[in-house]
């Protein structure tokens, strides 16, 4: 098992054009999140402006009930954004960071309770992704937003 030391790090602002899904926790549909991904791998072509072509993000958030996840690539420009897709900016913001074989979530909120941080719920968590090699947790790096220290 191997897990990379977590870190707090700070992310300026950052832009993503994409496609979201939004499932609830009591009917979750895994087909619908694979049917997002699929459309965005065949299209992510149309981004334009795109800051690392070799990776891609996702972007999520959830509430007692929904959640809503992004297949992105983050941008330089929200500009010229595809048919069916959305733009969105993602403010400055602290994360701890992590990438790990076991679920990199559990990881990150032992280490916030822990260490007495304040987790940010109402900001946006970020997978990110390598298109070579996606493998998931073990490939991934997993940011959670914590409110400023």
């Amino acid at each position: 098992m191997s897990q990379n030391p977590i870190q707090t790090v700070h992310l300026e602002e950052k832009k993503f054009i994409g496609f979201p899904v939004t499932s609830s926790f009591s009917f979750h549909e895994p087909k619908r999140i694979e049917e997002a991904k699929r459309e965005f791998l065949e299209r992510k072509h149309e981004i334009r402006h795109v800051v690392n072509p070799d990776e891609y993000v996702c972007p999520h958030f959830s509430s007692e009930v929904l959640f809503t996840y992004f297949f992105c690539m983050e941008v330089s420009e929200l500009e010229d954004i595809p048919e069916g897709m959305i733009g969105f900016t993602i403010p400055v913001r602290n994360y701890v960071t992590t990438r790990s074989d076991t679920d990199p979530y559990e990881v990150l909120h032992t280490y916030i309770k822990d260490n007495g941080i304040d987790h940010n719920p109402k900001a946006l968590a970020l997978e990110v992704y390598q298109f070579a090699d996606p493998e998931w947790p073990g490939k991934v790096d997993v940011f959670v937003p914590i409110k400023e220290i």
